[in-house]
Parts: structure tokens; sequence; C-alpha cells
């Protein structure tokens, strides 16, 4: 019995220090508690300017505290807009056309001048490879099946097979036009790999 009222009292003691911690106040999101958050974020990855801009309004410091942090760490090149669109081309090329490198990095608070400074360095060429080759990897998905390349014995069957093969050519471009890449670019990868050549 004395056991059982211990263990109310244990309860109700618990009850309230969980009380106290509930209502115990967090702590002012400070200037001097922003910059170790910063360095604590960046130390994990690279963010651009705008983005921390924004960690920092959610946590509800001031602008004018703010700023100044910002400031010094682009004097410190801890933050670079450039070096971060440079990077962020370099490592996504591969999968993402133009116009999709560029609609990410303008969400990501890059300055239209500094993406397209980066972007232009993009050949058509290497679009084109790109999107080939992106195309390739995906073979699984959008080459036609053997039914739509085998060749037809009637008129009806050659018919049946180019409207096969339209469609898959259609997909493919769809594909890649959703991965940013341009039309042209998009259409001479259809034509390289080779899928739907209709020679019937």
């Amino acid at each position: 019995m004395a056991g059982r009222r211990y263990g109310r009292r244990r309860g109700a003691a618990g009850e309230g220090a969980e009380g106290a911690r509930e209502a115990r106040p967090r702590k002012p999101f400070t200037a001097e508690r922003a910059w170790e958050y910063l360095l604590f974020i960046l130390a994990r990855r690279s963010y651009t300017v705008a983005e921390l801009r924004q960690r920092l309004e959610r946590r509800g410091l001031p602008a004018e505290e703010g700023e100044p942090l910002l400031e010094r760490l682009v004097e410190l090149r801890l933050v670079d807009d450039a070096l971060y669109a440079e990077q962020y081309v370099h490592a996504r090329q591969a999968a993402r056309g133009r116009s999709a490198l560029r609609r990410e990095l303008r969400r990501k608070g890059v300055d239209e001048e500094l993406v397209e400074q980066e972007l232009a360095d993009l050949t058509p060429e290497q679009q084109t490879e790109a999107a080939t080759e992106l195309l390739e990897r995906n073979a699984w998905r959008y080459r036609p099946t053997a039914e739509a390349e085998a060749e037809s014995a009637s008129d009806e069957e050659a018919y049946q097979r180019r409207e096969r093969l339209y469609k898959a050519r259609a997909k493919a471009f769809a594909f890649l036009a959703r991965r940013g890449f341009g039309a042209d670019a998009a259409a001479a990868a259809v034509e390289r790999v080779g899928w739907f050549d209709d020679d019937a």
C-alpha cells in the first residue's frame, strides 16, 4: 500500500516537472545565436544568401540584425552565390536541361545575371549529349517494345507499328522537356538513340 502511495507521489511530481519544462520560455534567437546557427548549417552543406535569409526570417531575427551577418559571411567567402551556381550546374547538367537549371537556381534566390552567366557555358552540343545519355539511361522506360520495332507484314500492321513508334517518340520527347531540355536538344536526342526510326 505504501508502495502505491509512493507511486502516486512520483507520478504527480513527474507531471509537475513536465509541466515546468513545457512552460519554460524559449531562449530568444539573438544575433549571437543566429551566427552560431549559420556556421553550424554551413558546415553541413552550401546555401545561397537568399536561403540563409529565409531561415533567419523564419526564426524571427529582424532583418536589421540578420543582414550584417549575411554580409559578413560573404566577406569571409563562406557564402558565394556565383560559386554555388557553378557547382550546382556542374553537378546536375547531366540530368537537367538549361530551363530546369535556370528555374531551380532562381528559386534558390541566385541573381538572374549570375544564373545566365553560368548557363552561358552550356553549349547546344553539351545539352544534346546530356539529353541523349539521359534517355539511354532510361531506355527501360522509353525504348519501344520489340513488338513496336518488329517488321510489319501488312498495311494494317505497318500503320499500328508507326502509331506505336510515334507515341513512344512523343513520350520520350516529353520526358526530356520535363527535365528542362530545349526542343532542339530533345529532338536531336530522340533521333540519336535510333529507337523510333520508321522504315517500314
